[in-house]
């Protein structure tokens, strides 16, 4: 008897310090390394554009462009310039200072306007411009090409005021052709110098 007393009393001693144990000592909880958070990116607003709007917004290329007063101040003296060339090269194929002045007069009312209106269309267009200003070769396509009209439209008018001379016409055109295309493209390179009239613009 004495013997399974103490029996009985060393499982109630075992089985109270087991739950002693497990009462007084806490579970052990495997932990998972929290990962940091990425801040999240945000534009904050400025009194300013936004830095986000300034880096997402297009860049708009500016171009150089002409007003309408600095075309027709082109065109005006180039026709005094022009206007001189001519009566000295129609008063000496013709003789006749009269006919000369016709022929400068007629070159004054059909080319004054339509010169403004090339340099305009020529504005339109940005080939051959290097800083703003027009190249070489722009100058020289110019020439060229406002002398096949000019050349065509003397002709035309001299053969008209002559009564049908094709010959006396054709000598006062050609000879035009050679001096004022050389005399137009050094007078553009002299416009490209002076930056009056000039802007910048968004490019269209």
């Amino acid at each position: 008897m004495a013997i399974q007393r103490c029996s009985a009393l060393l499982v109630l001693a075992s089985a109270g310090a087991g739950a002693a144990f497990s009462v007084g000592t806490p579970a052990v909880q495997p932990r998972v390394a929290a990962l940091p958070r990425l801040p999240a990116v945000a534009c904050a607003p400025t009194s300013a554009a936004p830095a986000c709007a300034r880096l997402s917004a297009p860049v708009m290329e500016m171009v150089a462009k002409e007003t309408n007063a600095r075309s027709a101040v082109k065109a005006i003296g180039w026709r005094f310039t022009a206007g001189i060339v001519t009566a000295i090269t129609s008063y000496i194929f013709t003789g006749s200072l009269a006919m000369a002045m016709s022929i400068v007069g007629w070159d004054l009312c059909s080319k004054s306007v339509t010169m403004f209106i090339g340099e305009r269309i020529w504005n339109q267009f940005q080939w051959g411009k290097e800083k703003g200003a027009d190249s070489s070769k722009r100058s020289l396509a110019k020439a060229i090409a406002w002398r096949i009209f000019a050349a065509f439209n003397t002709l035309v008018g001299a053969t008209l005021l002559n009564k049908g001379n094709m010959g006396v016409a054709g000598k006062i055109a050609g000879s035009d052709s050679i001096v004022k295309t050389v005399l137009f493209y050094f007078y553009e390179r002299l416009w490209a110098t002076i930056g009056w009239g000039k802007y910048e613009a968004e490019e269209e």
